[in-house]
């Protein structure tokens, strides 16, 4: 009888570190770079995509668990990564890297715009904090997309170029683990995370929409931002915007 092939570590970790790069809804068995990776470590596309989705129940940023048989060594992957953080993300994306460049297919690194964006560009690992940057920074856009359906919590527009993962409490104030917290994120449209990063907007306790007084009362302000003075966002299905975020923002961001 033929044993089990049971996934090693490095396999897993280059699960990982396309699971905090491609957003849930391309992680099929049809997409290219899925392909690539199942090809690399010997296994089906199938087994890769539920592989993300094993990796996907046990993050805590999301609600929707995905699978539920997930591995002792899936487990032990999100609990390293929870000791040793932007180290692992940085290692795994590196596996990563390797697995989608090392075949003799030019058209290998090309498998996937996303991947090919994030990751490729980096040849050597010369810069490895902008690896860590960039793939920490897509995961927390592809976790806000996920809680938050997709649309604009503010105004509930839907066109994916528009929206933006805006951190409550700045990117550049936040610890590495702050960075890419769900409860530290709002998806918002281009317009008003620019309102909010300069403090023109801030959410009150109750999640609703508070203008600053420097704000100028015309026609156009009133339509862009006034009308939604008081309005409550729409919460994310997992991890609501954290009291201690918002009243960092409050505080420090907030032109009151």
């Amino acid at each position: 009888m033929t044993g089990r092939n049971n996934w090693t570590r490095e396999q897993t970790m280059m699960a990982f570190a396309l699971y905090r790069i491609l957003p849930s809804g391309k992680w099929d068995q049809h997409n290219p770079t899925v392909r690539k990776l199942a090809d690399h470590i010997h296994r089906s596309p199938s087994a890769v995509s539920f592989k993300l989705g094993n990796l996907a129940s046990l993050d805590k940023n999301r609600t929707t668990k995905g699978l539920t048989n997930h591995s002792r060594l899936d487990q032990e992957i999100w609990d390293e990564y929870a000791e040793r953080g932007d180290a692992l993300v940085l290692e795994s994306a590196q596996l990563l890297t390797l697995a989608l460049t090392d075949s003799d297919d030019s058209t290998a690194i090309h498998a996937d715009s996303v991947v090919e964006r994030i990751i490729a560009p980096q040849i050597g690992y010369d810069c490895p904090a902008l690896v860590m940057q960039r793939v920490n920074q897509q995961y927390f856009r592809n976790t806000l997309i996920h809680n938050y359906h997709d649309r604009c919590c503010i105004t509930g527009i839907a066109i994916d170029p528009l929206l933006v993962a805006s951190h409550i409490k700045p990117w550049k104030d936040s610890s590495p683990s702050e960075k890419v917290s769900a409860s530290n994120g709002l998806l918002l449209n281009a317009f008003h995370d620019r309102a909010f990063d300069q403090g023109l907007i801030t959410l009150n306790d109750d999640f609703a929409v508070h203008v600053s007084p420097h704000v100028e009362h015309t026609e156009i302000n009133d339509e862009w931002l006034f009308r939604y003075e008081g309005r409550r966002i729409a919460l994310p299905i997992a991890c609501a915007p954290a009291d201690e975020f918002l009243e960092f923002h409050r505080e420090y961001i907030f032109q009151n």
